[in-house]
């Protein structure tokens, strides 16, 4: 663990700089500048050969991530500085973001993907993009001293990777246990009395956990409806966050250039499918902790509310529409099914308008939403509480996303009334 003054920019930018003139490191021997203007040009691929965590290469360790179980995060050398999985990537490796992020106790993520050079990744209107085996992607959650300056102190916890292998995808956690590097924490890794100080001034002291290995299959995963003894389909691992909404925003590059990620992967010749009519994509609202829900307009509010449901709950609560036929996430038999895509006014009940709950439930609370009572809603409830028979998502936080709170309670109010709903 450390506190590191987040030098972000100023690293992603020389690390980019040195991968367009040839530098910075590449699984190739040779050390000529690539030809090809891709982001992943030089970036070197996974041969196919048994890796070793201890092989010396000029970048990105492929082979090991392709067969090895590294114990440390540095044996990848998937960082120029392999004490800052916060910036400067091996050559190849993109930055990117989402306009509405999955909360995980206040922490802000640093994400990356990397792409073995020649591959591309294909363009997914609804579910997450199609990345080609080889793909890595890291995600390094830090706690901010203060959510309101996430430029300022912060402290770096863990780095997990999701890596593509050629018989699917497999997390690996890896935990900040010193400054230099992190160490794999299959079992995980629980920290006591964290901190930090939130948007509304409020100090906030709570555990944090770090996942089991095992725990990520729980939220990642799409489960198929067997039909008998002889069906033999598995669960199917995914990534949840990168998804064309999410990833359909502006964001700042390292040269300072403000570009529509998408557009920009698309250009440097990472992403093959994008619709000529770049229109057509759907984007998802964006909502952060800076976000004034007062202010909103119901329309506004209805679209963040949605979008925050389906990336922090719908990986869990979806069934049918673009999911593979007779697959479901783990909760998607529940009958809540909150996809971004799935239309409200054609099925209130598969938002828990009126529904009686079927996850146990809690006195005082009768259905999962009750329209202009998001005090007795369920759902509601879930999302405030930390007690973990009913607290919802069931991993990933040990304390209450406020800002999100205020969001859903705001939307759960303003649903037009039904049957369950007051009487006014």
């Amino acid at each position: 663990m450390r506190n590191n003054k987040n030098p972000m920019i100023a690293a992603l930018m020389a690390s980019m700089l040195m991968a367009a003139c040839g530098g910075g490191g590449s699984s190739s021997d040779d050390g000529d500048s690539p030809a090809s203007t891709a982001l992943n040009a030089g970036a070197g691929a996974p041969s196919g050969a048994k890796g070793s965590c201890d092989a010396q290469t000029r970048g990105v360790n492929w082979d090991a991530l392709m067969t090895e179980v590294c114990p440390n995060l540095s044996d990848y050398k998937l960082f120029t500085d392999a004490s800052d999985p916060t910036a400067g990537p091996t050559r190849g490796g993109v930055p990117y973001d989402l306009s509405t992020a999955l909360f995980s106790d206040y922490t802000t993520k640093y994400r990356f993907v990397f792409v073995p050079e020649g591959k591309t990744v294909s363009f997914d209107e609804s579910e997450a993009l199609d990345f080609p085996v080889g793909t890595v992607i890291t995600k390094t959650f830090a706690l901010p001293a203060n959510t309101a300056m996430r430029d300022g102190d912060e402290l770096v916890i863990e780095t997990r990777l999701l890596i593509h292998r050629t018989d699917g995808w497999m997390a690996l956690p890896y935990y900040w246990s010193s400054e230099t590097d992190a160490t794999l924490a299959i079992a995980g890794k629980r920290l006591t009395d964290l901190s930090t100080i939130n948007n509304q001034g409020q100090t906030l002291t709570f555990d944090y956990a770090v996942p089991k290995a095992a725990d990520c299959t729980s939220c990642h995963s799409i489960v198929p409806n067997l039909t008998g003894p002889d069906d033999q389909r598995e669960q199917i691992f995914l990534p949840i966050g990168p998804k064309a909404r999410y990833l359909n925003k502006d964001f700042t590059y390292p040269d300072g250039t403000v570009y529509n990620q998408l557009q920009y992967w698309a250009e440097g010749e990472l992403l093959s499918g994008l619709p000529s009519d770049f229109n057509s994509v759907e984007k998802a609202a964006v909502f952060n902790d800076e976000t004034n829900v007062a202010s909103l307009s119901d329309s506004e509010l209805n679209d963040k509310a949605r979008a925050y449901l389906d990336i922090n709950c719908a990986h869990c609560h979806r069934a049918d529409l673009t999911l593979p036929e007779g697959y479901a996430g783990a909760a998607g038999s529940s009958g809540v099914q909150l996809e971004y895509n799935r239309r409200y006014a054609d099925a209130p009940g598969k938002f828990g308008v009126c529904k009686d709950p079927v996850a146990g439930g809690k006195d005082g609370y009768p259905y999962d939403v009750i329209p202009g009572n998001a005090d007795e809603s369920y759902l509601q409830f879930r999302i405030e509480t930390t007690d973990s028979r009913h607290k919802m998502p069931e991993l990933g936080r040990s304390t209450v996303h406020q800002e999100g709170a205020l969001l859903i309670r705001s939307w759960i109010n303003q649903l037009p009334l039904a049957s369950c709903s007051p009487v006014p």
